[in-house]
């Protein structure tokens, strides 16, 4: 264990950021938090953010004088470095499995489906997030290569979106997530077996992303129903800042 407070890098609604602090909470650890704001001042882009994780994004642990970057590399640090009930089974390969197919879902479609104008025009948030990612990349040419990577994203999605039968099949690989974990909830109260776990970490961010898009129904009268109210019952939810409501500030 380490001698000094780890520090957790982080955005309120950022989901990543959730399912690290959820970790925490659950392993019961005392930490500092310090709020990387990514949405109104885009601090993952200031450099002092850069020189913590030079990908730009959040969350990213300090532990001592080492830092960790990546969701599913923190958790794991997490839950290795810290006293408190063991995240991980003896073969956590299952785990592993279920944080890969969570993590690989892209929440950004979701999060602007539903807003895309009757005329077919996207959201003016994702249309204005491009312009400010061109107008930084022209501000700070040290940073080209980065941002081009992010414009290059924003691009992409703006192609998604305009694309229903692409729109269609990301709104059904989060649905068939959603049934592939109410199937397996049927037979065991945790996703990975018997105990909590840090897929249950993953599960309960992605079940919270999902309600405050909308997309409750999709559990509604299934075992995932009676799982997410369990979730939400846990201290670690409160603890951790959970977002199950609100609007793209919240998140």
């Amino acid at each position: 264990m380490t001698a000094t407070k780890p520090i957790l890098y982080h955005y309120p609604g950022s989901i990543c950021s959730q399912m690290a602090r959820l970790a925490l909470a659950e392993k019961g650890v005392v930490y500092e938090g310090r709020i990387v704001d990514i949405m109104e001042r885009a601090e993952q882009f200031a450099p002092w953010h850069l020189a913590l994780n030079p990908k730009a994004v959040v969350p990213t642990l300090v532990l001592g004088e080492e830092v960790v970057t990546d969701t599913k590399r923190i958790v794991a640090r997490v839950d290795a470095e810290f006293d408190g009930p063991a995240l991980s089974p003896p073969d956590p390969a299952e785990m592993r499995a279920w944080m890969d197919e969570i993590m690989a879902l892209h929440y950004g479609v979701l999060l602007y489906c539903k807003r895309i104008g009757p005329d077919g025009a996207l959201p003016r948030q994702i249309r204005e997030r491009g312009e400010m990612l061109r107008a930084r990349a022209t501000a700070h040419p040290d940073q080209a290569a980065l941002l081009e990577t992010r414009i290059a994203g924003n691009t992409r999605m703006q192609a998604i979106l305009r694309d229903p039968a692409q729109v269609e099949a990301h709104v059904a690989a989060a649905r068939g997530l959603v049934a592939r974990m109410a199937e397996t909830l049927a037979a065991r109260p945790f996703l990975v077996g018997a105990a909590y776990s840090l897929a249950d970490c993953f599960a309960t961010a992605a079940l919270a992303r999902f309600r405050l898009h909308g997309f409750e129904d999709w559990w509604s009268g299934t075992p995932l129903a009676d799982y997410e109210a369990r979730m939400r019952a846990r201290p670690s939810y409160a603890a951790a800042g959970v977002t199950g409501g609100g609007g793209e500030r919240d998140l």
